[in-house]
């Protein structure tokens, strides 16, 4: 808890000076914005509504009000009822949320944007150290990833897999733990694996020494794997933090590896739970998505949506400093290279999330995966 304490105290020290920088940086892309005028209205608005993907929304309540005399409104609620939540609301005229933070992309890129039911905004204070895609079409906070992992205790020598193809033989059969392929953010996952048919197919020829061979009706490699895996009996389970834990736990004989997200390694805790990702596996350690905000486009309170916004891409960035979490911002990422000893984001072999394929051929993969499934 100590050395916790302490990364902390480093992180908020450089972050503060990094903040101030910022006060007179000019290398801002975008039109300047009075953040002023936006406080002040803000304050008159007297509050905030935010539908949040991440419970650690409710650690800045009480820091937000006492800095800025607006009230956070916030509601714990997953990408696919977040979603659903606000279509619903939308379409019935109730107008009550003013910033959505989630890492349902292909919702927001699919169908909010396009309908103007959401805006994208991105203060410039923290434009300078984004990249272009971090700020258009969304602002991304930061960016995390679904990860497979390994107990490291029980597994001295070393990952017990190297290729996702290891995840189909028999010695794995009912020992890899997943979330449901149908379930939220795990459905990007393989509808973003299934997007690499020639490295999967790569992959199969380097595990095997030789080419694959596709079952009937089975289209590619990508698919194939997808058959075999499930035929292989996962064992599926909802949380990520079960999942981890399953995975991590020393008091076990015969540990599984696990679909996890990657920002669950903060459970780490020796004696107690020893868990790394299989950086090294082929032909990819798992698949990246983007954490984004938008404001509603009829938000009732939109300037303390802007102030929020800001707050939570700056010094209220706090609660989301965690191991395997990427910071958008590169000034920030840089400082979490260092304190938690990772490599750079664009350095970890990850395959990155295409919200708008997956958006438009989600109820394609769901009939094939109804077709494969035991």
């Amino acid at each position: 808890m100590r050395r916790k304490k302490n990364r902390m105290v480093v992180f908020v020290t450089v972050w503060v000076l990094a903040a101030l920088m910022l006060v007179w940086s000019s290398s801002c892309a975008l039109a300047k914005q009075d953040w002023e005028a936006i406080e002040a209205a803000a304050r008159k608005e007297g509050k905030v509504v935010i539908y949040s993907v991440s419970s650690r929304i409710f650690k800045l309540v009480d820091e937000f009000k006492e800095k800025y005399g607006v009230e956070i409104v916030g509601f714990d609620i997953g990408p696919d009822k977040q979603a659903e939540k606000f279509r619903r609301e939308y379409q019935a005229g109730v107008h009550q949320v003013d910033v959505l933070f989630t890492n349902g992309t292909p919702e927001l890129l699919g169908e909010f944007l396009p309908k103007k039911m959401v805006w994208n905004f991105v203060p410039d204070t923290v434009a300078p150290y984004l990249d272009d895609n971090e700020k258009e079409p969304l602002l991304v906070q930061r960016w995390s990833s679904r990860v497979l992992m390994y107990n490291t205790a029980l597994n001295p020598e070393g990952p017990p897999v190297d290729n996702l193809w290891d995840l189909t033989r028999e010695e794995w059969t009912a020992k890899v733990l997943t979330p449901g392929p149908l379930v939220g953010v795990m459905t990007n996952v393989f509808q973003t694996i299934l997007e690499h048919p020639d490295e999967m197919a790569a992959a199969y020829e380097k595990e095997f020494g030789k080419s694959i061979t596709l079952s009937r009706g089975i289209k590619n490699a990508a698919q194939e794997w997808l058959l075999r895996f499930v035929q292989n009996e996962p064992v599926f389970i909802d949380s990520t933090s079960k999942i981890v834990k399953g995975v991590a736990d020393v008091k076990q004989e015969d540990p599984p590896i696990g679909w996890t997200t990657f920002s669950k390694l903060r459970v780490y805790e020796p004696g107690v739970y020893e868990a790394a990702p299989l950086y090294d596996l082929e032909p990819v350690l798992g698949v990246a998505y983007p954490t984004v905000f938008v404001i509603a486009s009829k938000a009732p309170h939109p300037n303390a949506a802007k102030l929020l916004v800001r707050y939570m891409m700056g010094a209220g960035f706090w609660p989301w400093n965690e191991i395997g979490d990427y910071a958008g911002r590169s000034d920030v990422e840089t400082l979490q290279v260092h304190l938690f000893n990772i490599p750079l984001f664009r350095k970890v072999k990850l395959w990155m999330i295409d919200a708008e394929h997956v958006y438009n051929t989600r109820y394609e993969f769901v009939e094939f995966y109804m077709s494969i499934a035991p």
